[in-house]
């Protein structure tokens, strides 16, 4: 800091010092102090304005408003673009989110998406799209000197997207990967089944993204999607910022006057279940030490004429710390880690209205009762004279922070546009909230919160409750599994030209021969557990990592990981019951999804896999031949249990050369995981390759090498329990 700087800021201080001391001198009874606090009176708000932007129409249709800002030489431009994920196809569910971000990233107009990142961070500025399950978004951001040459790459991004290829498979990458970890989160699920509860199923508020979905997605479908939403007359453009109005509507028509008006239209309207559909609902999740709750149904609109009376009932209901759900269940009680609860309105669709709270896996009876207690209480327990007078005054001494902005306003006009709501409609807020008496708010709890109508969800665990769920009424499992692509789990096809019968006949044979590969049956049959230590290189985007590690396998569902990785030591163990990670930071659950995922990659070993080949689920076919580096290998396709790998034998040895199956890649996403073996080695009269290579989608992924193996030693079960002082997945904190 400069010493002017410093100096000024002196100054400054000083001056509002003695113009406080000038003001209370000059005011009687100001130094006399309060001896209570409640003879401290608030003066009433100051009256105010809302700015308001300049709204014109351009002659294809966009709508645009204009808000003058001179404080820093800076201009943000901001579209919205009626589409959004509610209008995507049933087939094709996250289209639309897809279509939102390659816009950007696949480049436009002659110019990639890395030539635009360069371009834009040599001058500080930014170009963004997106696409919501509401709208269509774009922004852009700059110093006022570079705006023409940003506004005329926006609204190339706008109207001329590239959508390259290699840039939408990486967008559908990361669409799995986040399908992959959707339930990792429990307050995810929560909200997520809460919603789909509430809504239904099939209604566009509450489907959910698949990786059959994202699969099927083309760079066809998105040029299409694009063509159908983006056009002038579904735009809105809204511009603030250091920049005179009439030349900003020179520069807009310039880059988007000639751009064709569309087709009228009118949207359907998203369907959404009516009526409620009440009753006690659960997602086991075992790998969890506390439980979520939802109670939920159908709330109101935003353009409710008791929007306001709702308002104050909730923040009478959960607003703040005073609250009674706060107040009531977390304070007094001490039934929550967070709890919450409101009556949500949505612009165009009912929202809900709903509480919730997380609680210990053994309070959830208590919690339940104690949220029950509080749905009851807004109903037949009004909010008091001194609970509304108070919720009011919160909201209104809060209210500035919508519009202290420009660009808040601007973001608050174009919301009203894109739905058809009147402009003046935040401006009249202030003024609505104040009318709100306290029958109002007694009115509006009767009118609209219905216990009967509540669908209850409860994300945990199964056992170690309080109460049993059961004790409450009938319970509905939900099942969240995520389903697998669809080429997952089905029978690999027999070779061309070969039948059923012969497919299976010969499949046998190769089967016999792999096992004798490996040692005959008496030997794989005999393997209770083992011991393998190991050198691995990991290919990472930062490089190639080396981790030097111990897995201990006791067949057939326990596996522990020892490894010593550039970062410290980490373990990892997973059994039918539990999954934890310990390491420098600590011990931590592992979800139930990495579990079973650690446990299936067991299965995926040919000894392992050739273990269960008498079991009904199994199955070996024929497929062919196909090349595996110089030899042309016999192809054995076995499914067991719903999945199905491909084993590729040598003919001469009947030894595994490779496997291919699916399985999560180290995001998360399914992908095709190749192992390939080598360097094949004698232990205790079996064969073991001591050389792995994995690529995943035909990308490098791993390379190890084995330095010593053991055949069933000795393993205490205490190898496989958590360590002491860690949370148990039956409770606790």
């Amino acid at each position: 800091m400069t010493t002017t700087h410093t100096t000024k800021k002196i100054v400054r201080a000083a001056a509002l010092m003695a113009a406080a001391a000038a003001f209370l001198l000059s005011t009687p009874g100001a130094l006399a102090q309060a001896t209570d606090w409640k003879q401290i009176k608030s003066p009433p708000l100051r009256s105010f304005a809302i700015p308001t932007p300049e709204r014109y129409v351009l002659k294809n249709g966009i709508v645009v408003m204009l808000f003058e800002d001179h404080e820093l030489p800076l201009i943000d431009v901001t579209a919205r673009i009626r589409t959004g994920g509610k209008f995507e196809p049933a087939d094709r569910l996250g289209l639309a989110g897809i279509t939102g971000t390659v816009m950007r990233t696949g480049g436009a107009k002659g110019r990639s998406g890395d030539e635009i990142d360069d371009w834009l961070d040599a001058r500080g500025a930014r170009v963004e799209t997106s696409v919501s399950g509401e709208a269509g978004t774009a922004s852009a951001s700059c110093l006022k000197g570079d705006f023409p040459d940003v506004l005329s790459l926006f609204a190339d991004v706008l109207r001329a997207p590239s959508f390259d290829e290699a840039k939408l498979k990486v967008a559908k990458n990361q669409a799995m990967s986040s399908i992959s970890r959707r339930n990792d989160n429990p307050m995810g699920i929560m909200f997520r089944e809460g919603n789909r509860l509430v809504y239904g199923a099939d209604s566009p508020y509450a489907r959910t993204t698949e990786y059959a979905t994202i699969s099927s997605t083309t760079q066809a479908d998105l040029k299409a999607f694009h063509a159908k939403y983006y056009m002038p007359n579904r735009i809105l453009i809204g511009v603030t910022g250091d920049f005179d109005s009439a030349a900003m509507k020179a520069q807009l028509e310039k880059v988007f006057g000639d751009w064709a008006k569309g087709p009228d239209f009118k949207d359907p309207e998203a369907a959404f279940q009516k009526t409620p559909k009440p009753g006690y609902y659960r997602v086991v999740k075992n790998d969890m030490t506390q439980s979520d709750v939802i109670m939920a149904h159908l709330g109101v609109r935003q353009d409710n004429p008791d929007l306001y009376a709702l308002e104050v009932m909730n923040q009478v209901l959960s607003g703040s710390s005073a609250s009674r759900l706060f107040s009531n269940v977390r304070t007094k009680k001490g039934l929550a880690y967070a709890v919450s609860g409101s009556m949500d309105g949505e612009f165009d669709h009912p929202g809900t209205f709903n509480v919730w709270v997380t609680t210990k896996t053994e309070t959830t009876g208590a919690a339940i009762d104690a949220l029950f207690e509080e749905v009851d209480g807004i109903v037949n327990h009004p909010a008091t004279e001194d609970e509304v007078t108070k919720a009011k005054q919160a909201i209104l001494n809060s209210f500035v922070f919508n519009y202290d902005t420009r660009a808040k306003v601007m973001r608050q006009q174009l919301t009203y546009e894109y739905y058809g709501y009147p402009r003046d409609f935040l401006a009249k807020f202030k003024e609505n909230i104040e009318r709100v008496t306290t029958a109002d708010v007694a009115r509006v709890a009767k009118q609209y919160v219905h216990r009967n109508d509540l669908a209850i969800l409860v994300v945990g665990r199964k056992e170690g409750l309080d109460k049993p769920l059961e004790s409450y009424g009938k319970i509905a499992d939900l099942d969240i599994a995520i389903p697998e692509p669809s080429s997952a789990g089905t029978a690999v096809a027999a070779a061309p030209g070969v039948s059923d019968a012969e497919a299976a006949s010969k499949g046998a044979a190769l089967l016999s021969k792999a096992v004798a590969a490996l040692g005959g049956a008496a030997k794989v049959d005999a393997i209770k557990s083992l011991r393998i230590v190991e050198q691995t290189n990991v290919t990472t985007p930062r490089g190639e990592m080396s981790i030097k590690g111990t897995r201990t396998f006791v067949y057939p569902d326990k596996v522990r990981q020892d490894l010593t990785m550039p970062n410290g030591a980490m373990t990892m163990v997973a059994t039918p019951g539990d999954a934890f990670m310990s390491g420098p930071m600590g011990v931590r659950q592992l979800p139930d999804s990495q579990r079973a995922d650690m446990l299936k990659a067991l299965k995926r070993s040919p000894l392992l896999l050739f273990r269960h080949r008498a079991e009904p689920s199994f199955s070996a076919k024929f497929g062919g031949t196909e090349n595996v580096d110089s030899v042309k290998a016999d192809l054995l396709n076995v499914t067991y249990e719903g999945e199905t790998i491909r084993l590729f034998l040598d003919p001469a040895t009947g030894r595994v050369l490779r496997t291919a199956a699916k399985g999560p890649g180290p995001s998360g996403v399914p992908a095709e995981l190749l192992a390939s073996y080598s360097d094949y080695r004698d232990v205790s009269g079996i064969a073991f390759p001591y050389a792995t290579k994995i690529t995943v989608d035909g990308e490098p992924l791993s390379s190890t090498t084995t330095e010593e193996i053991s055949v069933n030693v000795t393993v205490d079960d205490s190898q496989f329990a958590k360590p002491a002082g860690a949370a148990s997945p039956s409770g606790g904190n």
